[in-house]
C-alpha cells in the first residue's frame, strides 16, 4: 500500500470528490474579495474560510488563512485557519513550518476544549511526519488523536478511519500483528456503521498484511473481496490498487495468466485516473511477466512503455523542483519589497508614536499612587495565595513518596522472600536430598516415591524463587526483564503474546525501571485474572526529546466497566495506580469494551542520563 492510497483514502471519508466545482468556487470567491465590496466581519470571515478549505494552491492558502487569522475573533476560524497553513506548508514540503502551525492548531483546540479539532491537528501532525517518513512520530500523534476521539465520539467513522490509519503505519514498521489488531477492530466499526468504503480498504489493507506474513491464500481472498465491495461504489482508484496486487501475488505464484488479468485491468483503470505511477508500475509488471511468458514481443512494447512512464515521472518531479526554486526567489523579491515599505511607514509612525507616549507617561504618572495601593492589597493577598500552595505541593510530595515506598517496599520483600525461600529452604531440602541417596533403595519401601517428591519439591521452590525475584536486574535492565516476563507467557496454551521496545540511548534510573516493570506486571496480571484474552500486546516506546515512556498494554479480552471497578484487595489496583501516574506527573488513559478488548495507555516521564563509552 502506497503513501497516496493514504492520502486518496482520507479524502474519500472526510470530502466530496468534487474537485473542479471546489477550485471555481474558491476562484468565485477570490474574485469576489478582490472588488473591494464591503462584507460584514461574520460574512467575510467564512468566505476566507472557503477560500483556504476549497483552493487547491498552497500560496492562496497561506495567504488567506493569515487573513482569516488576522480578521477573525472566533476560535473555530482561527484553529482551522492554523491547520490548512499547516497542511499547505506541507504540501510545499516545509516539513518544520507545517509541524509549527499544526501544533498551534491543536493547542489554541485544547485550550479551548474543542477536542475534536484537537484529534484533527493531532491526525494532521502524523500526516506530515508519514509525508516525511517519520513513521515512529506519525504513529505517536496517530494514537494521541485517537485516544482524543475514543472519550468524545466512541466507535463512530472517525474512529474507524484512524485505526485504518495507524494500521497502515504498524504495517509500514513490520508490526505485523499489531496492524491487524486494528484492521479487525475498524473492520467491526464499519460494520455496525454499514459502511462499504471503509469495510473495503480495511479488506484490502488487511491483505497486503496477510502478504507480508506468507498467507497468500487469505491474502487473495481478501482482495478480491475488497474489490468486490469497491466495484459498486466506481471506486476505480482502490481497484487499480488492488488489482495491481493481485498481479504481483499471482507473478510470485507463478500464475501468469492470471496476473496478466489483473493487472490489465489495474493499467485500463490507471490510464482512465491519469495515476503515471500506478501506470509505471503495471506496465512495468506486464513486461516482466510477458518475458516469463517468452512472449517478447509484448514485453519489449511494455518495457518502453515502463520507461517513457519513468522519464515522465522523474521529469514532472524535476520540473516541479524548478518551479519550487522560482517560486522561492519570487517571494523572496516580494519580502524585500514589502520590507522596505515597511521601513516607510515605520518612520512615519514614529512621530505618532512619540506624541502618544508622552500622553501616555502623564496618565502613567496619575495613575502610579492609584495603582501602589493596589498592589499593596494584591502583594498580601498573593503571599497567601503562595503560601497555600507550599502546603498542597509538601502534600502531594508526600502522597507520591507514600505510593513510591509502597512499590519499593514490596520489591525488597519480594527479594528477602526469595533470598530465604533460597538459602534456607532451598539448603535443607537439598541437605534432604543427599541423606535420601544415602539410603539404600531396599531399606524403605517408599524410597522412589519419596525421592520424586523431594525432587519436585526442589524445583517448585527454586520456582517460587525465581518468580518472587524476577524484575529488574543490574546486568540486563528493564526491556530484559520485560521480555523475561513475557517469555514465561507464552508458554500458555491460548494465549498469544506479543512484546515490542524502543528505548532511548540514555540510561533510566533504576527506580522508573523497577516502577515501570511492577506496572505492567500488575497490567499483565489483570489481564490473566479477568480478561479471558486469546492475545496479549506490550508495546514499550521511549521518546528522547521529550523524556518520556509510553506503556501500551492491550487485550483482546471482554473487558470490563471502568467506572464500576474498585480497589482490589491484592495489587496496586486501579485507583492506586491512576493516582500514582497522576502523582508522578504522568498520564494513563483506559479504553475497554466487549467487542476489542482492553487497552491501557501510559505515558510515563522519565530523566535520563547519557550512556558512558
Amino acid at each position: 500500500m502506497t503513501f497516496r492510497l493514504l492520502l486518496l483514502l482520507t479524502l474519500l471519508f472526510s470530502v466530496n470528490l468534487v474537485y473542479g466545482q471546489d477550485q471555481k468556487e474558491a476562484d468565485s470567491l477570490i474574485t469576489l474579495l478582490d472588488r473591494g465590496i464591503k462584507f460584514p466581519d461574520s460574512v467575510e470571515n467564512e468566505i476566507l474560510y472557503d477560500i483556504v478549505s476549497f483552493t487547491s494552491s498552497p500560496d492562496n492558502k497561506l495567504k488567506y488563512a493569515n487573513l482569516l487569522i488576522t480578521n477573525s475573533y472566533n476560535n473555530f476560524y482561527v484553529i482551522k485557519a492554523y491547520q490548512l497553513k499547516g497542511v499547505a506548508y506541507r504540501l510545499k514540503g516545509d516539513i518544520r513550518l507545517s509541524l509549527e502551525n499544526l501544533f498551534r492548531s491543536a493547542s489554541i483546540a485544547s485550550e479551548n476544549k474543542m477536542y475534536e479539532f484537537e484529534a484533527e491537528g493531532y491526525l494532521e501532525v502524523a500526516s506530515t511526519y508519514t509525508s516525511n517518513n517519520d513513521l515512529g512520530n506519525a504513529l505517536h500523534y496517530e494514537q494521541k488523536g485517537v485516544d482524543i476521539i475514543r472519550k468524545i465520539e466512541g466507535r463512530g467513522r472517525r474512529l474507524g478511519i484512524s485505526l485504518l490509519n495507524i494500521g497502515l503505519s504498524y504495517l509500514n514498521l513490520n508490526k505485523i500483528d499489531s496492524a491487524l489488531f486494528l484492521y479487525n477492530e475498524a473492520e467491526s466499526i464499519f460494520n455496525e456503521l454499514n459502511h462499504t468504503i471503509g469495510k473495503a480498504y480495511t479488506i484490502g489493507n488487511r491483505a497486503l498484511a496477510y502478504k507480508k506474513q506468507g498467507k497468500l491464500v487469505i491474502a487473495e481472498k481478501d482482495l478480491l473481496a475488497a474489490i468486490k465491495l469497491l466495484e459498486p461504489l466506481g471506486d476505480q482508484f482502490g481497484m487499480s490498487d488492488y488489482h495491481n496486487h493481485l498481479g504481483n501475488l499471482y507473478f510470485e505464484q507463478g500464475r501468469y495468466e492470471q496476473s496478466i488479468n489483473h493487472t490489465k485491468k489495474a493499467l485500463i483503470m490507471s490510464r482512465e485516473l491519469g495515476l503515471k505511477e500506478q501506470i509505471r508500475d503495471a506496465v512495468l509488471l506486464l513486461s516482466k511477466l510477458y518475458t516469463a511468458e517468452r512472449d517478447y514481443e509484448n514485453a519489449l512494447k511494455y518495457q518502453g512503455q515502463f520507461l517513457s512512464y519513468k522519464d515522465s515521472i522523474e521529469n514532472s518531479e524535476q520540473t516541479k523542483k524548478i518551479a519550487d526554486i522560482r517560486t522561492e526567489f519570487e517571494v523572496s523579491l516580494r519580502e524585500k519589497e514589502i520590507n522596505l515599505l515597511e521601513k516607510n511607514e515605520a518612520l512615519n509612525k514614529i512621530y505618532i508614536i512619540g506624541a502618544i507616549i508622552l500622553l501616555i507617561l502623564s496618565l502613567v504618572v496619575l495613575l502610579y499612587f492609584r495603582q501602589r495601593f493596589l498592589n499593596t492589597r494584591l502583594i498580601a493577598s498573593e503571599e497567601k495565595r503562595q503560601h497555600n500552595d507550599k502546603i498542597q505541593d509538601l502534600l502531594k510530595k508526600q502522597e507520591t513518596k507514600a505510593l513510591q515506598s509502597m512499590v519499593t517496599g514490596r520489591e525488597n520483600e519480594r527479594k528477602r522472600l526469595a533470598k530465604d525461600l533460597h538459602n534456607h529452604f532451598g539448603s535443607l531440602l537439598a541437605t534432604i536430598k543427599v541423606n535420601i541417596n544415602g539410603i539404600e533403595e531396599n531399606a524403605i519401601p517408599n524410597y522412589d516415591t519419596l525421592s520424586i517428591l523431594v525432587d519436585q519439591a526442589c524445583s517448585d521452590m527454586r520456582n517460587i524463587s525465581h518468580s518472587l525475584n524476577m524484575g529488574i536486574s543490574e546486568n540486563f535492565g528493564l526491556v530484559a526483564a520485560l521480555k523475561e516476563l513475557t517469555d514465561h507467557l507464552k508458554h500458555a496454551d491460548d494465549l498469544k503474546v506479543e512484546f515490542e521496545a524502543s528505548m532511548c540511548d540514555g540510561l533510566m534510573d533504576s527506580e522508573n525501571e523497577i516502577l515501570i516493570y511492577r506496572i505492567v506486571q500488575e497490567l499483565i496480571s489483570n489481564v490473566l485474572k479477568h480478561a479471558d484474552a486469546s492475545k496479549l500486546s506490550v508495546l514499550l516506546t521511549c521518546f528522547e526529546e521529550e523524556e518520556h515512556v509510553n506503556i501500551l498494554v492491550q487485550d483482546d479480552g471482554k473487558g470490563f466497566d471502568i467506572e464500576n471497578v474498585k480497589d482490589k484487595p491484592e495489587g496496586i489496583g486501579l485507583n492506586s495506580l491512576e493516582q500514582l501516574v497522576e502523582e508522578c506527573k504522568g498520564e494513563i488513559t483506559f479504553d475497554s469494551n466487549h467487542v476489542s478488548g482492553t487497552t491501557v495507555s501510559i505515558d510515563f516521564p522519565i530523566s535520563l542520563e547519557t550512556k558512558l563509552n
